[in-house]
């Protein structure tokens, strides 16, 4: 007759198993706060892209003729055709109804439009969208040319 020995762990492969699973549980339970601010930078990202762009095609659409600070101002597209320090025209409260201004949706945001003609006929228009995160500065740059067709 055989006797079948039953198998088991013993306490010290049981102690051990516990110990693996709280390790993996520690790793990615300290994850998750990283994984957290990433996306949040991510998400400001976005909206800041998402503001010079739309603001960008706005300016676009308008054509050749208008791209002056003053009709910009008049089709309420600038704040002021005043330029700030930096040489660009303030849009940071310049609410459109097709997207919110920057004031409203970052973090200390200001938005800027700068106008520059390269060539006879040729403009170029960038957009700059300025934030405060965690302290640093961040921008998003977007920008085009528009020719007089």
């Amino acid at each position: 007759m055989h006797i079948r020995r039953a198998r088991a762990y013993t306490i010290a492969e049981n102690l051990f198993a516990i110990f693996l699973v709280a390790i993996a549980a520690a790793v990615m339970a300290a994850s998750l706060p990283i994984a957290n601010s990433s996306r949040a930078r991510a998400d400001l990202l976005n909206k800041a892209t998402g503001i010079a762009e739309k603001e960008l095609e706005l300016i676009r659409h308008v054509g050749y003729q208008n791209l002056t600070a003053s009709k910009l101002y008049d089709l309420g597209l600038l704040d002021s055709t005043a330029p700030g320090a930096n040489g660009m025209y303030p849009f940071t409260n310049v609410d459109t109804g097709v997207f919110d201004a920057p004031s409203q949706v970052l973090p200390n945001g200001k938005g800027w439009v700068g106008l520059q003609t390269v060539a006879t006929d040729l403009i170029e228009v960038t957009v700059l969208v300025t934030w405060q995160e965690r302290g640093q500065q961040r921008s998003v740059t977007v920008s085009t040319l528009v020719a007089n067709l």
